[in-house]
C-alpha cells in the first residue's frame, strides 16, 4: 500500500475528470462543490479459472456418485500445484425435458482456480481439462493488495489536485478559499477493459490468456466555502 505498486505499475495521471460548481448561500458564503479522481494503469497479476465436472444420465444418484469421484480426483491434483489457490463452487443435479427422448438428469459443479503464477494455473487447467472437465470462464483481475498498495498515493494525488483546483477557482471568482465544509474520499476500485474472459471445450493443450491493463481509480468529492476577501 505504500510504494508496494511498482511490481505493477505501467502509467499514471492524476485526476482529470471531474465537475465543479459554485452555489451562493447568503451575501458573504459561497458553497463550491468540487469531484476530482486520481487514476492509475496496472497490469492486472491474479489469473481466475473456473472449470466444471458435468454428467448427464438417467440415474441421478449415478450422476452424483460420478461428480464427486472425479472432483475428488480434480482437487487432488489441484492441491499438489504450490501457488494456486483451489475451491469448489456451484454444485447442482435437475431434470432435463427434452422435446423428443426420454427424462434425463444433468449434474455440474464447478473448481475455481486464483493465482499469481500464471503460468502454472493455466498448465493446471489444461491437464485438468485432459481429464474431462469443461472451461467455464477465464479472467485476469486486479489483486486487493494491489488496490490497497495504489489507494494511499492516489488519495494524496487526488487531494492536492483538488486543492489546487478549489484555488484556481477561487481566484477567478475573485474569492478566497475559507475552509473545507465536507469531504467524501471513496475507495480505490478498478474500471477499464475487463480481462479475458471466455468458455471454451475440453482440450489437450494448455489454455492461453493474456493480463491486460486495468485502471485503478481514487474519486473524491468535496464541499468548500469561499468568501470574498476581507477589506
Amino acid at each position: 500500500m505504500r510504494g508496494r505498486f511498482w511490481l505493477v505499475a505501467i502509467g499514471f495521471v492524476v485526476g482529470v475528470t471531474g465537475s465543479a460548481f459554485a452555489q451562493v448561500t447568503d451575501q458573504q458564503t459561497t458553497v463550491l462543490h468540487l469531484s476530482q479522481t486520481a487514476e492509475r494503469s496496472v497490469l492486472r497479476d491474479i489469473l481466475r479459472i473456473e472449470l466444471r465436472v458435468e454428467d448427464t444420465g438417467a440415474d441421478p444418484l449415478a450422476i452424483q456418485s460420478a461428480i464427486n469421484r472425479r472432483m475428488a480426483a480434480a482437487l487432488d491434483r489441484a492441491h499438489q500445484v504450490q501457488g494456486v489457490r483451489v475451491e469448489t463452487g456451484a454444485y447442482g443435479v435437475g431434470e432435463e425435458r427434452p422435446q423428443s427422448g426420454p427424462l434425463r438428469w444433468r449434474g455440474t459443479q464447478s473448481l475455481i482456480m486464483t493465482s499469481k503464477a500464471a503460468d502454472a494455473a493455466l498448465k493446471l487447467a489444461g491437464v485438468l481439462q485432459s481429464d474431462g472437465l469443461l472451461m467455464s470462464s477465464i479472467a485476469y483481475e486486479v489483486s486487493p493488495e494491489t488496490l490497497r498498495g495504489a489507494e494511499e498515493d492516489l488519495t494524496a494525488e487526488g487531494l492536492a489536485a483538488l486543492d489546487r483546483r478549489a484555488g484556481s477557482i477561487a481566484g477567478l471568482m475573485h474569492l478566497v478559499l475559507l475552509r473545507y465544509r465536507d469531504l467524501r474520499v471513496g475507495n480505490a476500485e478498478t474500471g477499464g477493459r475487463p480481462g479475458p474472459r471466455f468458455a471454451a471445450m475440453a482440450t489437450m493443450a494448455a489454455p492461453v490468456a493474456e493480463p491486460g491493463e486495468a485502471t485503478i481509480r481514487v474519486t473524491i468529492e468535496a464541499e468548500l466555502l469561499l468568501a470574498a476577501p476581507r477589506p
